[in-house]
């Protein structure tokens, strides 16, 4: 008896020094520098036993969504390399994770992108069509009259990439295969791109797609310098136009 009271002061400790250290306070991300990847770098990492989980990123601090103890940042990517802090808080105890951003080559002068747009959208008769010609830092949403949405990621004044999502059944109608060419061919030209050449390369390689593909992604068109990134989903493709 006198033994097994020896075994026990002996092992409670260590099991409640176990659950200590399962509950303590942890941070990590899975690299310390990350490339862009369309309009923006994914910062991806684990927490666990935080009370509070924020990044701060150009002076901006925000809060950090978790499932399952997993989080993924989305950080726009800009002309200059970034330095993102993530910080996990529990009472006394903090965690600090400096990870970096790295920079990418700009598309265009935003300012003189924007003026070229706007023109061709009056010259076509698309008065109401017209971006903004000062943009502050991050992704804005371009709404067209069609409906169709492009996000521009503006940084220093500076068109970082450009991304639009369409929808498989627009593309089955004369109208939406229309608008989307239009639109395609125009942002292309003034990127200095050849915007048949991107045409005749996109339709090559969306022709057999539909929502029953097993592929996830396209080759890239590259052209003059541009590149046009082309991910599948279910119901659509988004298509990424950036430097290289």
């Amino acid at each position: 008896m006198k033994k097994l009271k020896y075994v026990l002061l002996m092992v409670i400790p260590l099991f409640f020094l176990l659950l200590t250290g399962c509950s303590k306070l942890s941070l990590s991300t899975t690299k310390k520098e990350y490339s862009p990847d369309g309009l923006v770098a994914i910062i991806k990492g684990k927490a666990t036993n935080y009370q509070k989980l924020t990044y701060t990123v150009a002076g901006k601090t925000k809060k950090v969504a978790v499932d399952g103890g997993h989080f993924a940042i989305s950080v726009p990517v800009s002309d200059k390399n970034q330095n993102v802090r993530i910080k996990a808080i529990n009472d006394d105890k903090t965690e600090t994770s400096l990870v970096k951003v790295k920079k990418a080559t700009p598309l265009k002068n935003y300012l003189e992108f924007a003026q070229a747009y706007n023109y061709t959208m009056l010259s076509t008769g698309q008065a109401d069509d017209q971006l903004q010609l000062i943009s502050e830092n991050g992704i804005s949403t371009h709404k067209k009259a069609d409906g169709t949405k492009w996000y521009l990621n503006v940084q220093n004044n500076q068109l970082m990439g450009v991304a639009t999502q369409f929808p498989y059944k627009d593309l089955k109608s004369k109208t939406g295969q229309k608008n989307f060419a239009t639109d395609l061919m125009i942002v292309s030209k003034l990127l200095g791109a050849d915007g048949q050449k991107v045409l005749k390369d996109f339709a090559k390689q969306t022709k057999n797609a539909d929502k029953n593909s097993t592929k996830t992604s396209m080759d890239p068109i590259k052209s003059n310098g541009i590149n046009f990134n082309i991910n599948l989903a279910t119901k659509g493709f988004y298509l990424y136009i950036t430097k290289y």
